[in-house]
Order: C-alpha cells, then structure tokens, then sequence
C-alpha cells in the first residue's frame, strides 16, 4: 500500500517572504495606476465621462469608491494575514475591506439590472459580485471559527475577484484597440474574464500547492 508524506512547508513568516511582498508591491503599484487613470476622473463629475451611465451616476460613484477602498486595502491585509503582524490593525481594516466589498457589490447589483450593456454584461457584473460576497464572506466565517488557513485562502480568492476592476478595463481596451467585436460584445466578454478566469488560476495555484506538498512513497 502507498504511503504518503506531507513535505514540511514554509512557516508563516516565510510565507509572507519576499516573492509575497513583491506580488502584493506590484499589485499595489498596479491599483494605484488604475485609479489614478481610470477611476480619479469619474469624479470629476462630468457628463461625458459617465457617459449612458449618468442617470445612474450616484450607484457608479459608490461603486468605484468603495470597490477603491477594498482595492488598496486589500494588499495590506494580505500581507498583514500572512505575516501575523499587528493583529488589531488587521481587525479593523478587515471590517473596512468587508465594508467595502459589500457596498460595492450591492451598488454592482443595481448596475448590473439597470444597464445599457446588454444581458451579458449585466449578467457578468451579477456573477462578479456574487463570486466577490461569496469569497469575502466565506473568509470571514472562517476567521470567525479560527480556521485560520481556510481564512487566508479565502481571502486570497476574495482579493483576487476585487481585481476585476483592473482587469476588465485591461480586457476591455485590449479588445477595443483589437477592434474584436461590438462594445457589447467587448464588455459582455470582460465582464466575466476578468474575474472567473483568475479566480480559477487562483484555485488551482492554493490546491497546486497541497497537491506538490504530499510525496507518495
């Protein structure tokens, strides 16, 4: 009968080494770009910026702030997690970063039944916003029974779904400058790339990992 041996892998201070802090360094760097390019200027309140979606500019403006907050606050909780460092301070920016996720969604939820996108795009934006209080709630149930790793892989999920912000402006301008398709077309497709594809890179990166740490003998 096989037997098999669980590798001894990297304590938590390892873990939050140096190829953490350089992938949560350049995702920062990445979310400050995207706001400073793509979502600064929305509030500016200006008509041609919101374009069809000025009517409902209130719900679009909640849903950037709040999706901002989850987005920067994100990496520091990560790194924070990972770490054990500052125990209080990762308390409260994770009650901030659920705050924040679960307005956004709400704000997503209305967007995505009232816009002129298409029936795919609004169906994107549910699923999104589902996969994001699925992710988060999940981490924060487990954090609240001490199930500190599920916690962690959860909230690695969760950050990874928040940055569908950013990837679906990249999927979409690449698209565009492709001249693949409609509009519609475009963001109804970046609209679920750019969350249901790394998520599932995600999940295959957290269950590689336990995968490559059992060696059968």
């Amino acid at each position: 009968m096989s037997q098999a041996t669980v590798i001894d892998m990297p304590g938590r201070t390892t873990g939050a080494g140096r190829g953490v802090i350089a992938t949560l360094g350049i995702a920062s760097l990445i979310a400050l770009i995207f706001a400073a390019v793509v979502a600064v200027p929305y509030f500016g309140v200006n008509e041609a910026q919101f374009g069809t979606y000025w009517p409902r500019r209130g719900w679009l403006l909640l849903h950037i702030a709040t999706g901002m907050v989850a987005l920067f606050t994100g990496p520091i909780q990560i790194w924070l997690g990972l770490s054990d460092r500052s125990v209080r301070l990762h308390r409260r920016l994770g009650l901030i970063y659920l705050s924040a996720v679960v307005t956004s969604s709400v704000a997503a939820y209305y967007l995505a039944f009232h816009t002129d996108g298409g029936w795919v795009f609004g169906a994107g934006l549910v699923g999104l916003a589902t996969a994001w209080l699925t992710t988060t709630g999940l981490a924060f149930l487990s954090i609240r029974r001490h199930l500190y790793e599920q916690h962690k892989e959860w909230m690695l999920r969760s950050y990874v779904v928040t940055f569908a912000f950013v990837w679906f402006r990249v999927l979409s301008t690449v698209l565009q400058a492709s001249e693949i398709g409609t509009v519609q077309e475009r963001i109804g497709l970046a609209s679920w790339f750019c969350w249901a594809v790394p998520l599932l890179v995600a999940e295959a990166f957290i269950q590689g990992r336990k995968i490559l740490a059992v060696r059968a003998d």
